[in-house]
């Protein structure tokens, strides 16, 4: 399996972009981040969902109590009025740094080791500094799919327990 052949394209976030924009493409994409350039199209940073989920709505001090929360917890919720602040943003003011990134010629192994590594569920395909695509655990878990139906080896027709 090579990396090269997994890549999801997307667009890359750039300066005067929204909130807005990143979640319209991330969700078009079905990524869980997005690379961040410059006007050279040099990738500088990233935006991930999950960050943005941690920073708007799941604050630390939160956590160690996330078993206990009850169902109605409307004080707790989301409210619609912080969405659209949130989603008006510029995207800089989400920007991580540190990306995890690996060449298309690399292993899927090298790839899921770093998602591990860096406690991501995605990594950024960039070739001699080209943004090439974001590959994720689960565009990983297709292809693992797909080569299991291209064999036909009967896999899924085994008796379930």
């Amino acid at each position: 399996m090579k990396l090269m052949h997994m890549a999801i394209s997307t667009e890359l976030m750039r300066h005067g972009m929204t909130m807005l924009d990143f979640f319209t493409e991330a969700v078009r994409c079905n990524v869980p981040g997005l690379p961040y350039a410059d006007e050279q199209d040099v990738i500088t940073g990233r935006i991930s969902i999950r960050d943005v989920y941690k920073r708007i709505a799941v604050p630390d001090s939160l956590l160690p109590l996330a078993d206990a929360l009850g169902d109605v917890t409307d004080s707790l919720d989301l409210p619609e009025m912080k969405v659209m602040e949130m989603m008006r943003k510029p995207v800089e003011d989400f920007l991580l740094d540190y990306m995890p990134t690996v060449s298309p010629q690399s292993s899927v192994v090298k790839a899921l080791a770093l998602m591990e590594l860096h406690n991501s569920s995605y990594v950024f395909l960039i070739d001699d500094g080209v943004y090439q695509g974001v590959v994720s655990r689960m565009v990983i878990a297709r292809r693992m799919l797909a080569c299991v139906n291209d064999t036909g080896s009967g896999l899924d027709s085994g008796p379930r327990e």
